[in-house]
């Protein structure tokens, strides 16, 4: 068996190094339960409070779940982004920030790499075509008036799980000859810390007709939707022609 290329490279080390370049506080471990655990066990620490982000990252997790009960499957060591942003926020954010937090992955993802079929799958999957490539765990944490959000980001970059049949990696989706650079990698990072960071203004405001739009353009290009959704308000409900759906309920 012919090792691959990418074998020794480690996304969380390379996405680190981003870290400390643009000045966030990040925590990289080879191995944890989760990083969600971590920035949760961690969100108020008084060296927290000194930090509008903090950023949590794994090469490995042992125990990383994703929405309700369902977990995360681990393909080879070091090939997914195993991460969760933890923002400082000075109110509740809505529920209709989840929405726009998938919204802002799935921006970053075709601004780096237009030429891929990219598109949202209800409530926060990404996917390239029929297949996912990556998921989000959205969580608020509190202390009396101190509040964190917790984005866990699971993202199958140079590899996904064998087991998973309905699941896809980047690097398997880039056309031939277009190999993934770490110039876009990066490209990639700075793109989703300014696609959140512009939602998360947004966090205690309902969404405007842009996002709306975007949203319901974005989840339309799935292949297997069942039903076409043909609105979403302001408050977050989704609409197709038989029935309405509260996003915050999906």
């Amino acid at each position: 068996m012919i090792d691959s290329p990418t074998a020794d490279i480690r996304i969380g080390q390379i996405t680190q190094q981003w870290a400390k370049v643009q000045k966030i506080k990040s925590d990289y471990s080879a191995q944890t339960d989760s990083t969600n655990l971590k920035a949760k066990k961690e969100a108020f620490l008084d060296s927290s409070f000194d930090e509008n982000i903090i950023l949590y990252l794994a090469d490995q997790q042992t125990a990383g779940r994703g929405r309700g009960s369902n977990t995360w499957s681990s393909a080879a060591i070091g090939s997914q982004l195993l991460s969760t942003w933890s923002f400082l926020m000075e109110e509740m954010p809505k529920p209709t920030l989840s929405p726009q937090i998938g919204l802002a992955i799935y921006r970053a993802a075709v601004a780096t790499w237009p030429f891929i079929d990219w598109n949202l799958k209800a409530p926060n999957d990404l996917y390239i075509s029929t297949k996912k490539v990556a998921g989000l765990l959205i969580e608020t944490v509190s202390q009396g008036a101190d509040l964190r959000l917790l984005v866990g980001f699971g993202f199958n970059v140079f590899s996904f799980p064998e087991t998973v049949t309905t699941a896809t990696s980047l690097a398997h989706e880039l056309p031939e000859k277009t190999p993934l650079l770490a110039e876009d990698w990066i490209s990639f990072l700075e793109r989703i810390l300014f696609e959140l960071s512009f939602a998360l203004q947004r966090a205690a405001e309902p969404l405007n007709s842009t996002t709306t739009t975007a949203l319901i353009h974005s989840l339309n290009l799935h292949p297997h939707l069942k039903e076409k959704y043909i609105s979403l308000d302001a408050s977050g409900t989704l609409a197709t022609a038989k029935k309405k759906i509260l996003w915050s309920e999906l």
